[in-house]
């Protein structure tokens, strides 16, 4: 952010006046000059993990409104030329430039444009310039230049992510984070949407050592997991996709060093279906079904008025201890119960109900 400091006489001698429709202050009659001369991006910036710390520097001429007067420049971007849905960086200009690292444009470009890691994007930006209340804000002409952003993890201690071409790459920067399960802190699990075709790995690592796969072949369905020190080979390589898109559980056993992968098997209980929980409940009459086209998964029955009441079965899960994996969704959002304590509920009216779960926006409804 810039502050031109007040110039008080040239100040009081400005003489304001209003456009009838928009309330825009014309400041004495003058001129407005946009900012000009945005240069620092090039027609390619190239970015990577490597130099995630080097600084990139962009400048530009300042606007102008004819008088001394305080003014804000904000760099914007967008996915396109007309700017329809822009997103502001949060970095302050000094001396006429934006100073900035390559892992906070790479922020930026996976986690609010939510541009795809490892493709080449087009990625359009200006300057926008604002004064006082009722002033019109200036744009600059926008420029554009290609970039490809790269996969940067951020690591947390005893917590796992996914991220992989297998699971879609919408686990960069960690959108997909497994869910510890109540009372047993050595056992997570998520949910997530596998491609028929690709791999995935873990990571977690406050030390930023790196990602974690699998050591060897799966015995029994069930992978033995490197670990985050050593040589790459004790790491371990990519895990391979079940081989059939769809939603997934997989499921982490750290005291075993251990990964499991099946189907997800999520079950409704209590009182909607007449007081019947686990591991009575868990039959196929209760069982969500997968619609592969939406990939979302549904539940179609005859409910009772009642709590609402969810979970997840996993092999890794006591299937007495239903509530250590509960989930539910509270306005349209899932919440998972994790290692919390006893959710929040809602509940639900009698008759013919549709359950709607979307695990890769994390959001569920009632039709």
């Amino acid at each position: 952010m810039k502050n031109i400091k007040y110039i008080l006489i040239l100040f009081l001698a400005v003489s304001f006046f209003s456009c009838d429709d928009d309330d825009i202050v014309q400041l004495n009659n003058s001129e407005y000059t946009p900012a000009t001369n945005v240069e620092g991006f090039g027609t390619t910036l190239a970015i990577s993990k490597a130099t995630k710390t080097e600084t990139i520097q962009v400048s530009y001429t300042p606007a102008s409104y004819g008088v001394d007067i305080v003014v804000t420049d904000i760099l914007q971007f967008s996915t396109t030329s007309d700017f329809s849905n822009p997103v502001n960086f949060d970095i302050d200009a000094s001396e006429n430039t934006f100073t900035f690292t390559v892992g906070a444009i790479n922020e930026l470009l996976t986690e609010t444009l939510v541009l795809p890691v490892g493709e080449e994007a087009m990625v359009y930006a200006r300057v926008m310039t604002s004064s006082l209340n009722g002033v019109d804000t200036q744009y600059s002409a926008v420029v554009n230049f290609s970039t490809t952003p790269y996969l940067d993890i951020l690591f947390a201690e005893k917590t796992f992510y996914l991220f992989g071409d297998g699971v879609g790459r919408i686990a960069q920067n960690n959108k997909l984070k497994f869910i510890k399960v109540n009372s047993e802190p050595d056992d997570s699990w998520t949910i997530v949407w596998m491609e028929a075709t690709g791999s995935f790995k873990l990571c977690s690592d406050t030390n930023y050592k790196g990602v974690i796969g699998r050591i060897g072949d799966a015995v029994g369905g069930e992978y033995t997991l490197g670990t985050n020190l050593g040589t790459d080979e004790d790491r371990g390589i990519d895990i391979p996709v079940p081989g059939t898109s769809g939603y997934y559980t997989v499921g982490v056993d750290m005291k075993n060093n251990k990964l499991l992968i099946e189907p997800a098997n999520i079950y409704i209980c209590g009182p909607t279906i007449g007081d019947v929980w686990p591991v009575a409940s868990v039959v196929e009459a209760n069982k969500f079904q997968l619609d592969t086209e939406n990939k979302k998964m549904y539940l179609t029955k005859e409910l009772q008025a009642g709590e609402l009441r969810l979970h997840v079965t996993h092999p890794y899960i006591s299937a007495a201890d239903w509530w250590h994996a509960e989930f539910i969704f509270l306005d349209g959002k899932i919440e998972y119960r994790a290692d919390g304590g006893d959710q929040d509920r809602f509940s639900i009216n009698a008759g013919e109900q549709t359950i709607v779960l979307d695990f890769i926006n994390q959001t569920g409804k009632i039709e």
